[in-house]
């Protein structure tokens, strides 16, 4: 997609390359959604959008859902496959399975089932790996033959559940994890008067390399070793019952980066497929399960946040290597499916929310140090009179280094009761002062000072306290050191000469995000604007739609954020939809076993014993209930 500006921004923040295409930046420095592929003129400004919804009372923080992103997703995705599958001669059709592990949120879930032309088409299924899960996938499930892939362990309940799926219409593939799940699917299956579609996991020596790559290969948690297969065939057979035997699933992994991990993979599933057609089992679906990745950080490399490849290149090798290890066996092309959450739903959320404050390192003009000052304080003063002599013999990365070593100097004695507190403070603005000038003058091009430049912009960056929880919002960078990209939503007209790390409103030192998306690599500071107080900076934390919201959890009792639902209408102007509501300090406090009856009783009774005259300390008790109603994140 064409950006709409020569915008620095979108270079800094390497938009094109991870937002793919759903992002872009405006002449006026505000970043504008562009939801749907089909419409490349209908644009949705970010920050008017959350104007609007603060007009309606929705305060920041809230999670923003575009649900034109979750259709184009599909259609992406199964439009890929329909092409290479049609270009090939391939005979199977695809289906794109959501695993709603992902995203649970029901919004989600139907409008992922409702994406046209792959809805009217019946490409889309639904994965449960649990009993509530699956609950929802039958309610959801709009067609007559929609695919239902059962994942997980079963008991006996949730094999019965699974097949009055069945019984409702719908292709319910029951995947054996452990061999202890065969004899309930048949017996409950006989008991229920019907045949069972079920699938076999394979576990593969392939091993997908990233954050997830237990996830897949020999250490996985499920799926079945070759011999454990062959015990699954033999027991069919011995049941008279091998015509069940529909399916082979297998998982590489999670967000696999590099695709010739994807290729090994496949290569291997390929060859456990054609030996169970061999043996007689009617398989005739694949499921290929997850791996698909998504580019967080834009660099299009092998690194774990990021692929290096597309969606398409994914579809053909899938398509490829299936299709010639049949055609090289004489074998039908079976039905492909894929559990492609993360690449279906990763785009279509952003939180947006505000800054609540910032601090920058000192900017006072030093003093020189008195004549009796101790030795570290004029050692740093040395520095900073080289830094600013032109003529100075000294090497910038050799004055850099004796100015750490003054400072190391410093703590030391101020430790040791050496220094005063007025001597460390003055330390303290010398060597801020010269690691300014140090970074003014350094070169970027020059390979020796890459290292020092990235010491001093993590140095010399503000503090941007941020009002949201990063355990709420985005578990994952504290769990898996995972990249999300970060930008500001507006002011990005103006320079971006400001290094900034973010700090979350959490009591907790790991509430902060140590890896920023910057140009084609990975920075520890985040590029920021020019500070107009004119203009309050808003931040949008892009690319959350997989796992977050469900994987967040309540630290200091910060809940859910608001959330909404936007879409296009046929004009290209967007719709919001019926916002729901972040949690209230009331519910959170429920959540912990504190019922606020109980703790408004309690109130009462310490103003009845108060000696606070009645009007006061009915004025507090209200502050006190309003309270308990509010939004647990900073309101003002």
């Amino acid at each position: 997609m064409a950006e709409t500006t020569a915008s620095p921004a979108h270079k800094v923040y390497n938009i094109a390359h991870w937002s793919d295409g759903y992002i872009s930046v405006n002449p006026q420095g505000q970043v504008e959604i562009r939801p749907d592929r089909g419409r490349s003129e209908a644009s949705i400004n970010l920050p008017d959008l959350t104007a609007s919804l603060a007009d309606a009372g929705i305060a920041l923080p809230v999670l923003i859902r575009f649900t034109d992103i979750l259709h184009d997703r599909v259609n992406k995705l199964c439009g890929a496959f329909n092409k290479v599958t049609e270009e090939h001669g391939y005979q199977g059709r695809y289906t794109a399975v959501y695993p709603i592990k992902v995203n649970q949120q029901r919004r989600v879930v139907e409008e992922l089932l409702a994406a046209e032309p792959a809805a009217s088409a019946n490409q889309v299924g639904l994965e449960a790996g649990s009993k509530p899960e699956l609950m929802a996938v039958l309610a959801l499930s709009r067609q007559s033959g929609s695919v239902i892939i059962c994942n997980g362990y079963k008991d006996r309940e949730y094999i019965r559940l699974a097949l009055i799926g069945q019984k409702l219409g719908h292709r319910v593939f029951i995947v054996v994890e452990k061999q202890s799940e065969l004899p309930l699917i048949l017996d409950e299956a006989k008991k229920l008067d019907v045949a069972p579609l079920i699938g076999v996991r394979a576990r593969l020596a392939t091993i997908g390399k990233g954050n997830w790559q237990n996830t897949g290969g020999e250490k996985s948690k499920f799926g079945l070793s070759a011999s454990q297969v062959l015990d699954v065939v033999h027991t069919l057979k011995q049941a008279g019952a091998l015509d069940t035997l529909q399916l082979l699933h297998f998982h590489l992994g999670s967000q696999i980066a590099n695709i010739r991990d994807i290729q090994t993979g496949l290569k291997e599933c390929a060859r456990f497929y054609s030996e169970l057609r061999q043996l007689g089992a009617p398989i005739g679906t694949v499921d290929i399960g997850g791996g698909l990745g998504v580019d967080y950080e834009g660099t299009r490399s092998r690194s774990s946040c990021s692929m290096n490849y597309t969606v398409f290149e994914y579809a053909y090798n899938v398509v490829h290597v299936l299709q010639a290890e049949c055609d090289r066996q004489g074998l039908p092309h079976p039905d492909l499916i894929s559990e492609s959450g993360r690449a279906l739903t990763a785009h279509h959320s952003v939180l947006v929310t505000n800054v609540i404050d910032r601090e920058e390192p000192d900017h006072r003009e030093p003093a020189a140090p008195a004549e009796e000052a101790p030795a570290p304080l004029q050692d740093l003063w040395r520095d900073l009179e080289s830094l600013n002599d032109d003529d100075s013999p000294r090497s910038l990365a050799e004055i850099y280094h004796d100015v750490l070593h003054a400072m190391t100097d410093v703590h030391a004695q101020f430790a040791h009761g050496l220094l005063s507190l007025q001597e460390r403070a003055q330390a303290e603005t010398l060597y801020t002062s010269c690691c300014r000038l140090l970074r003014g003058q350094l070169d970027s091009a020059n390979r020796a000072h890459r290292e020092i430049i990235d010491e001093l912009n993590e140095k010399l960056a503000e503090k941007l306290f941020v009002n949201f929880s990063l355990f709420q919002s985005l578990p994952d960078v504290w769990g898996i050191d995972q990249i999300f990209p970060v930008m500001p939503i507006n002011g990005l007209n103006r320079p971006l000469n400001r290094r900034a790390v973010i700090q979350d409103i959490t009591c907790d030192s790991d509430g902060r995000i140590d890896q920023y998306v910057d140009g084609q690599g990975i920075e520890t500071t985040l590029p920021l604007p020019e500070h107009n107080p004119d203009e309050p900076l808003l931040m949008g934390f892009f690319m959350t739609g997989a796992y977050q919201e469900i994987l967040g959890d309540m630290h200091n009792l910060f809940g859910d954020t608001h959330s909404v639902d936007v879409r296009l209408d046929e004009q290209g102007n967007y719709r919001i939809g019926k916002p729901i509501t972040g949690d209230t300090v009331a519910k959170v406090l429920r959540y912990v076993n504190f019922e606020p009856d109980a703790l408004l009783q309690a109130y009462r009774e310490k103003f009845r014993a108060s000696t606070l005259e009645p009007g006061l300390q009915q004025q507090l008790l209200d502050e006190l209930t309003a309270g308990l109603e509010g939004y647990t994140y900073l309101e003002e």
